[in-house]
């Protein structure tokens, strides 16, 4: 086996309700022991580009929306248990219609189970495993991803600074038609800055992703690469959060600012998670048990 397991993909719903935390970005602080929070995360995204022929032209739309629910539990004030459980449905649409290139799937993700260590109050380390229980047919899942995330927090002045550096590596996995996909592994930098006002704080975070090739082979032939897989995606989000009693909820709009070529666009690239733009919406509820 040529990929081991590992960990990384923070996203929604992170740490705790004392201060302010990114959307995307993983922050140091666990949720501490004997806590249980349980989250309910939404998103919706869009990709849409123009092809232009000498006859005729058509308009390109890719639609996600994204539904998660998060379960964390502090098991130690440095160790923590994630669960999320997430739902897709996406929709691919052309225009002018052509039925045989519009497509619309939904069901069961990727579940993920990970944790995270607290080594000090500014420096963790994050481990996820995304499993395969989203069907790839349908493009609601991958193989096995998993990876390690290696996150930094601190304050400069009012203001609150995280960093995260993480790395996933994609199993192989085969479709229906038994082609074998080897997606590229993404090296992953995300970065956040929060500032604090009473009981809302305003968020300013960026992504950036850069992946290898992926490659595919069909049954009994050799490996190819897939055309021009192997890129790069940035984005940035601008977002909020209100803090209510052990209650959060936290607003955010995403825009990509990377190559139109590898977002959302190319089915192969949903998982990369890039898009034209994105709004994300989620809350969450903290308790000891």
């Amino acid at each position: 086996m040529k990929k081991v397991l590992g960990a990384c993909f923070g996203v929604l719903l992170l740490g705790s309700i004392v201060v302010a935390e990114p959307i995307l970005t993983e922050e140091s602080k666990c949720l501490g022991k004997g806590n249980l929070e349980i989250g309910l995360g939404a998103s919706y995204g869009v990709d849409t580009w123009t092809i232009k022929e000498q006859t005729n032209s058509a308009d390109y739309k890719v639609s996600l929306i994204s539904v998660g629910l998060p379960i964390k539990y502090g098991v130690s004030d440095k160790l923590q248990f994630n669960l999320n459980v997430p739902y897709r449905s996406w929709k691919y649409k052309v225009d002018p219609d052509s039925s045989y290139l519009s497509e619309y799937k939904a069901g069961m993700g990727q579940i993920g189970v990970g944790g995270k260590l607290a080594f000090s109050e500014s420096l963790a380390m994050a481990v996820d495993v995304q499993t395969p229980t989203g069907d790839v047919d349908k493009m609601l899942g991958e193989g096995t991803d998993a990876g390690l995330m290696l996150i930094i927090s601190g304050n400069l002045n009012s203001l609150k600074v995280s960093v995260n550096t993480g790395y996933i590596l994609k199993m192989k996995y085969k479709d229906k038609n038994k082609i074998e996909w080897d997606p590229g592994d993404p090296l992953i930098v995300k970065g956040a800055i929060e500032y604090p006002i009473n009981k809302c704080s305003l968020i300013g975070e960026a992504q950036f992703q850069s992946f290898g090739k992926t490659k595919y082979t069909p049954n009994g032939g050799t490996a190819t690469d897939w055309i021009d897989s192997n890129g790069s995606t940035l984005d940035f989000l601008v977002g909020t959060q209100y803090i209510k009693d052990a209650m959060k909820l936290k607003l955010g709009f995403e825009l990509a600012a990377g190559s139109e070529d590898y977002r959302a666009g190319n089915t192969r690239f949903n998982f990369y998670d890039s898009w034209d733009w994105k709004v994300i919406l989620s809350g969450a509820y903290k308790f000891e048990i």
